[in-house]
């Protein structure tokens, strides 16, 4: 009789103990490099043991027949994931929470994680546990050839796997019911970090994916941009003061004895700190032994977008070809709208190997929204915790991390200072509006009166005109009447796209002054405002009359300058980040922010109030008594975020955080996936394809037969992530009511080229919405 031979894939077969030896290698070999930092309670050989277990289950017959000829076992007896789970808890017996641990773990690598607990009950199902001992009565034929594999004997785990789960059930009981909030959140990120280096190094095994090995990045490189660029030459007072603050900032560095857990960058707009954020992170991981990795993290891709292009040029002129050679190995950009490509050694990957290194955060810069990386750390997806491991250590730049709701602030608190304690991740918060979400750090800018008070800096000016309510009617009015000729240009800001659209059409045919009209919004497709953006951007640098007419997109990050800024009423941080787009650059002596409070009569309800929490719009009510000048904005934004404090109940945050602490990852309530969410999702809303043009259609009729048409899984998940860029510069997301005027529907709907003018807007406001829609979006 033939000895047989166990494999764990096909096409090609591997043999499954290769694949277990080759999983735990590269899992040992990220440990190795992070053990010195990573305080958790695990070592090589907890990690060995969760590796070589994962796939334990796969040595029966019924998986052989499944992997080799393609035969599913009727009685589900080919699933390997619960067998191996309790084989894993039983390698790691007698290691506190450890087997618990593991069997979660495990139990879960080829999907999301779930409720901790019912993991436990479906344990108990009688049927489950039919196919469990049948599955042991399998493996019991080729025992020896199996411990052979393994170097050591399986006899007591087949033996006493009934105990093992009593011990799972009795260790749950104490986690839950003994324990303080301390151990089971340090549980959480012990369940997170194995799972990562489990996945990831699983995923790469299998598709026979190499890491490449670290680069080293100088830190005195942007030094040598700066000379390249002669910044030490200033002629502008803004210029000056910029040098002033990069200066004090790289002593402040020097003297620094350790580096600290968390630090802030508290420094008004303008000042050039997406640079500063960057040399901070350099010094520091000069001075960490362990290359941290760069993980900066921003509220919109459009600035994401930017921030590369100006990364990317710094490296390109410092490091020259050895940059350009190994491109995204230095610097990797992940977004829903970033290409999935990874150059590396000289030559750009294969879309498979991309998308892995891509979503495992495998660079030495990464720039990434804030829906990825903290979907990344409070999680429960397993596409999301492919790169938990590689945020160990890492240094994490937060760049206005006030724009996530206030809600979740102290849960996001916590789970950075775990972080910083338990993985040894460096933490920076850059920000103008410096939210109170840590009350521990270390401030970068110790002089931040002489930046936020400066006269220089004395740029805007906010006017509040709240006492009473306006319609659009009549703010449009007001708008026209206080239209200054001398002012060349214009940025009016809307809580809702409703709201803008309204107010857009009533003057887009304004002319009398020679002003063109530019629109903004995500009711427009993200190619157009892309180019959109380019356009307003060259017309302010030409000092051409405009007035653009926008919501909250414009808010933070993109480098715009308008003369005035109108803006309906926000929150006070929001209202200060508007004003960073006026005058940013001191070209007139002072330039007005107005705010407003807009009324819409058909909901009898102020705009504002559809958007945004009673609480922060009362405050900010109560702090806009007066007119305030730029200099006075630091005690303004002090006393509103003290005001959240004390106001704000943060409800969202302690639901987020007992979901955090009873391990309840996903199910039906009161879980992190119900729970938190960066970005609310609204669930009468769908995606729409735009066919704006020839090139869209095209790429429309490539999207169906090279992705729904297509046979092959492989291919067609390579082919939608060549094609996922392109498709998604002419996504929109609409109410469900209107996809009654799009077609194929049941693949992806779309408003075909020839029905454009019916229902989009092309040059104007983007889709048509009907005046009786009342819901609402930004």
């Amino acid at each position: 009789m033939d000895r047989i031979v166990f494999y764990s894939h096909r096409d090609p077969l591997v043999k499954l103990k290769d694949h277990l030896r080759d999983v735990s290698a590269r899992a040992k070999k990220i440990y190795k490099s992070q053990k010195d930092f990573v305080k958790l309670q695990i070592n090589q050989k907890i990690i060995e043991n969760v590796c070589v277990a994962h796939d334990f289950g796969k040595y029966t017959t019924f998986f052989q027949n499944y992997i080799i000829k393609k035969i599913r076992d009727k009685k589900n007896r080919h699933f390997h994931g619960f067998i191996s789970a309790l084989f894993g808890a039983w390698l790691c017996k007698n290691k506190d929470y450890i087997p618990l641990i593991a069997y979660f773990v495990i139990k879960h690598h080829h999907g999301d994680l779930r409720n901790f607990e019912d993991d436990l009950n479906e344990g108990k199902n009688v049927e489950n546990f039919q196919i469990f001992k049948e599955q042991i009565k399998d493996i019991r034929k080729n025992q020896k050839i199996i411990e052979k594999e393994y170097g050591f004997s399986i006899e007591e785990f087949l033996n006493e796997y009934e105990n093992v789960f009593k011990t799972l059930q009795d260790l749950s009981f104490k986690l839950f019911e003994c324990e303080n909030q301390e151990t089971r959140i340090e549980v959480y990120f012990t369940i997170l970090y194995l799972y990562s280096l489990l996945i990831d190094s699983d995923k790469k095994s299998a598709a026979k994916v190499d890491e490449f090995k670290r680069k080293s990045i100088p830190k005195d490189i942007l030094e040598r941009y700066r000379k390249i660029k002669n910044w030490d030459n200033p002629e502008k007072r803004i210029d000056k003061l910029r040098n002033k603050l990069y200066y004090e900032i790289k002593r402040k560095i020097e003297n620094l004895k350790e580096i600290p857990n968390i630090s802030t960058i508290t420094a008004p707009t303008g000042l050039g700190k997406t640079f500063l954020n960057l040399e901070v992170a350099l010094n520091y991981r000069d001075k960490l032994k362990q290359k941290p990795r760069i993980i900066y993290s921003l509220p919109f891709v459009s600035i994401i977008d930017q921030t590369y292009k100006f990364y990317d040029e710094i490296l390109t002129r410092t490091l020259r070809k050895e940059y350009l050679n190994n491109q995204n190995v230095y610097l990797l950009q992940h977004h829903h709208l970033a290409d999935t490509k990874y150059k590396g050694e000289r030559e750009e990957k294969p879309v498979s190997e991309s998308l892995l290194l891509t979503e495992s955060w495998d660079s030495e810069i990464i720039l990434t929204t804030f829906v990825q990386f903290l979907h990344s750390v409070i999680a429960f997806k397993n596409s999301f915790l492919k790169k938990f491991h590689n945020i160990a250590g890492s240094i994490i730049i937060l760049d206005e991390v006030q724009a996530v709701d206030i809600g979740y602030w102290k849960a996001i608190g916590i789970v950075l200072k775990k972080l910083s304690e338990l993985l040894g991740c460096k933490i920076i918060f850059s920000t103008a509006t410096k939210p109170l979400i840590i009350d521990e750090y270390i401030e970068m800018v110790e002089n931040q009166d002489e930046y936020f008070k400066s006269p220089v800096l004395k740029r805007t000016k906010l006017i509040p005109k709240i006492e009473e309510t306006k319609t659009i009617d009549e703010f449009t009015d007001y708008f026209l009447k206080n239209l200054d000729n001398t002012i060349n240009s214009y940025l009016v800001v809307f809580n809702t796209i409703k709201s803008s659209i309204e107010f857009f059409e009533k003057i887009k045919n304004l002319n009398k002054k020679n002003y063109i009209i530019c629109y903004l919004s995500t009711n427009i497709i993200p190619l157009q405002r892309k180019v959109r953006i380019k356009k307003i951007s060259n017309m302010l640098k030409r000092n051409e009359k405009l007035i653009v007419v926008s919501t909250q997109v414009i808010e933070a990050g993109v480098d715009l300058d308008f003369q005035k800024v109108y803006r309906d009423m926000a929150p006070l941080d929001s209202i200060i980040q508007v004003a960073g787009r006026c005058n940013r650059n001191n070209k007139i002596e002072l330039g007005d922010v107005e705010i407003h409070r807009l009324y819409d009569l058909n909901m009898n309800r102020e705009f504002s109030k559809m958007i945004y929490g009673s609480t922060t719009l009362s405050l900010s009510g109560k702090i806009l008594r007066n007119e305030y000048t730029e200099d006075n904005y630091i005690n303004l934004i002090n006393k509103y975020f003290s005001g959240i404090q004390k106001n704000e109940s943060f409800e969202k945050s302690d639901r987020v955080l007992k979901g955090i602490e009873k391990l309840k990852f996903y199910g039906e309530n009161n879980c992190i996936a119900n729970d938190f969410k960066v970005i609310e999702e609204l669930p009468i809303y769908q995606d729409l394809f735009i066919e704006i043009n020839n090139t869209a259609k095209r790429i429309y009729e490539k999207f169906e037969k090279e992705i729904i048409e297509e046979k092959d899984f492989i291919k067609r998940l390579e082919n939608y992530h060549k094609l996922k860029v392109k498709f998604k510069k002419y996504i929109i997301s609409v109410p469900k009511d209107f996809l009654k005027y799009a077609i194929n529907i049941e693949i992806f709907p779309k408003i075909p080229l020839e029905n454009l003018e019916d229902y989009y807007d092309k040059d104007g406001y983007g889709f048509k919405r009907t005046k009786e829609e009342d819901v609402l979006i930004w």
